[in-house]
């Protein structure tokens, strides 16, 4: 589904991408962040208590919500808007909940691809919540293209610390042997799994991956690349906490931007 709001930004639903139409640039939002954001716009204008969200946002997808994530989330959504224009559409009630304000119209559209102009997509990576910058939209000429190069390198530099970091506290605290391992997947993607694992559990973890590829929208082909780590559950209702990163690669087959998803007491259907 396509929401067109004040007649000058696009929300398409099904990739969580937020478009300006005047200008065609446009960035994504996270899986959460899109969940949250077209609760809102179903709303019709009705007050949705914070419980109401938190259900409907997280815990229906087997993940863990707070008010502090509700409130990142809803700071997001408003960052990303006001960045094209529309500075009053999300409002808070204290106490109470949260609505839309009614006085700006929204109207659907079907999420039919002719329908969404061609833009310049800025991707907005879960990690990066607190930086206000990634949400200004994208400005040509040099002094942007720099700008770009650097946040897509500070970008790969902390998820390549998380991942030394996650490594080096897991081989402090276990006497196994960290050998990572790379298989392909369906679809032409790698799969490079950060802790070593035998021929059954990586059957097991590829359809993981898979199930988790699919139900945040994310493509496997040849030039993607995944980083997949997970620390095991002690009981047998859940996989435990599970980080998975989705990265594109360049013509030389570097990474230059990645998607980062991460679970918390997850259990694969």
């Amino acid at each position: 589904m396509i929401y067109i709001i004040d007649g000058s930004i696009a929300y398409n639903s099904d990739d969580c991408s937020l478009s300006h139409l005047p200008t065609h640039e446009s960035l994504s939002l996270s899986i959460s962040s899109g969940r949250l954001f077209e609760r809102l716009l179903n709303s019709d204008g009705e007050i949705l208590p914070r419980d109401t969200l938190l259900t409907e946002v997280w815990d229906k997808y087997g993940l863990r919500g707070s008010n502090s994530n509700l409130n990142q989330y809803l700071s997001i959504l408003r960052r990303a808007l006001a960045a094209y224009g529309c500075e009053n559409l999300i409002i808070t009630i204290p106490k109470v909940g949260i609505r839309l304000n009614t006085e700006i119209p929204i109207t659907r559209e079907s999420a039919i691809s002719e329908g969404v102009p061609d833009a310049t997509t800025v991707i907005i990576e879960e990690q990066a919540i607190k930086s206000p910058e990634a949400f200004q939209p994208h400005k040509k000429g040099a002094n942007s293209d720099r700008g770009n190069r650097w946040q897509f390198k500070a970008a790969i530099l902390v998820m390549l610390l998380g991942i030394i970091a996650w490594i080096w506290l897991k081989s402090d605290s276990s006497e196994q042997e960290i050998s990572p391992v790379s298989v392909s997947l369906p679809g032409g993607c790698s799969a490079v799994f950060v802790a070593g694992l035998d021929v059954g559990e990586r059957e097991s973890v590829k359809k993981q991956i898979l199930q988790m590829l699919k139900e945040n929208h994310q493509s496997c082909d040849a030039s993607r690349r995944l980083y997949f780590d997970k620390n095991t559950s002690f009981n047998t209702q859940n996989y435990g906490r599970t980080i998975l990163s989705s990265c594109r690669l360049n013509d030389s087959g570097h990474v230059i931007s990645c998607d980062n998803f991460y679970y918390l007491d997850w259990r694969l259907d």
